[in-house]
């Protein structure tokens, strides 16, 4: 197997007459807002390690497609074929794939780096970085941590990064436990207040800020391990994790959106994704003990939001986050109805354990969880 990377319109070019084959008929496909131009008429094949899928068809921008085992890869010729990776499971894929002997001159790319970080060398990723120990032993980084139940029975706040929130409310959690995530940053220079944990699952997000990422003030800073395959490099500073991402199920014999998001109480072996980088964060804090979580800045109001069929629409909101600037670079848009059903999820897996999640956002569409006042929780959190 041949790892190779490059740019999207680079890479329709290079075919030069060969079809493509995607490995992964689940997420990265159907978000439309960073597709391929025209690869649909460049597309063989889908394969997929999902059983139940095989046999069966991908719909993808009008179009129909096979799905077969992998098992196909070994009976091809393959020099009439471009192997495309396009689900969120890039590295097990490729560990899966590159020692097959059949596959030895085949060309393989990830879907997510070719579209977003074509400056990537993925050779030397997966030669080299993917070494490091950081990430090698994510395993054993997270167990030397002793996360399981750290904080048992205490409150915390995951914090969002909606129009509502405000540096102010940030002064407010000074000495309290906080999980915030991806540009919460920007609001540095107006507070004293650090997360004590921080996400970032964005690709896009982490392969533009992954340098401040690093350096980010915090006692533990949280990376998938297929997020941190965008930036091309591994850091010691950074915790690695494994994260799940499958939108798509068989449902009377067609691949449809899921109607159900999981949630992960064993977050060391996996949590899974949910349209938002705070249900990472929710599922950490349960595996953590937390018994009360607080939300805020959770407005879940997107100035730009991506429907089920992969439409985007623009709404009435004049901006999707606290900062104007905070988009600087992203070109995506936001799947609430996505959200909506993982934090259902959220509340019914914490109600189960007795966890409390309570919404302290001002405004905003989650309407899910009880309303409270921020400033009541502190006023009464310091009058015990």
């Amino acid at each position: 197997m041949q790892i190779k990377n490059c740019g999207s319109e680079e890479f329709i070019e290079n075919l030069k007459g060969r079809k493509v084959i995607c490995f992964g008929a689940g997420a990265r496909m159907i978000k439309a807002d960073y597709a391929v131009n025209h690869i649909e008429n460049h597309i063989a094949f889908f394969v997929d390690n999902d059983e139940k899928k095989q046999g069966l068809t991908f719909q993808y921008l009008g179009r129909e497609f096979d799905i077969k085992s992998p098992d196909v890869l070994k009976t091809l010729d393959t020099k009439d074929y471009v192997l495309l990776i396009t689900c969120g499971s890039y590295i097990e894929i490729y560990s899966q794939l590159k020692d097959i002997a059949e596959l030895r001159d085949m060309e393989c790319y990830i879907y997510e780096s070719m579209c977003r970080y074509p400056e990537t060398d993925m050779e030397q990723f997966f030669t080299e970085e993917l070494q490091n120990p950081a990430f090698h032993d994510w395993k054993q980084v997270l167990e030397r941590h002793n996360l399981k139940n750290k904080h048992r029975g205490r409150r915390c706040f995951l914090i969002g990064n909606g129009p509502s929130l405000k540096a102010e409310d940030l002064e407010l959690l000074k000495d309290e436990i906080t999980f915030a995530a991806n540009r919460i940053y920007m609001l540095f220079d107006k507070t004293k207040w650090r997360p004590t944990y921080y996400f970032c699952v964005d690709a896009r997000c982490y392969g533009i800020d992954h340098r401040k990422i690093k350096e980010m003030d915090a006692e533990l800073r949280f990376v998938p391990l297929n997020t941190g395959v965008m930036a091309g490099k591994v850091y010691d500073e950074v915790t690695y994790y494994n994260r799940k991402i499958n939108y798509v199920e068989v449902n009377q014999g067609n691949v449809v959106f899921k109607s159900e998001v999981k949630f992960s109480c064993d977050a060391e072996k996996a949590v899974y994704a949910g349209g938002t980088v705070l249900y990472d964060a929710l599922q950490w804090a349960v595996y953590m003990g937390f018994s009360e979580i607080y939300l805020l800045g959770v407005d879940c109001s997107y100035a730009y939001e991506m429907t089920k069929d992969g439409t985007v629409v623009a709404t009435d909101m004049e901006k999707s986050h606290f900062d104007e600037k905070y988009e600087t670079g992203f070109n995506g848009a936001a799947e609430p109805f996505r959200m909506f059903t993982a934090w259902e999820q959220a509340k019914k897996s914490c109600e189960e354990k007795g966890i409390v999640i309570k919404n302290a956002t001002r405004g905003g569409k989650l309407d899910i969880f009880e309303r409270v006042s921020l400033e009541d929780i502190i006023r009464t959190r310091k009058t015990e």
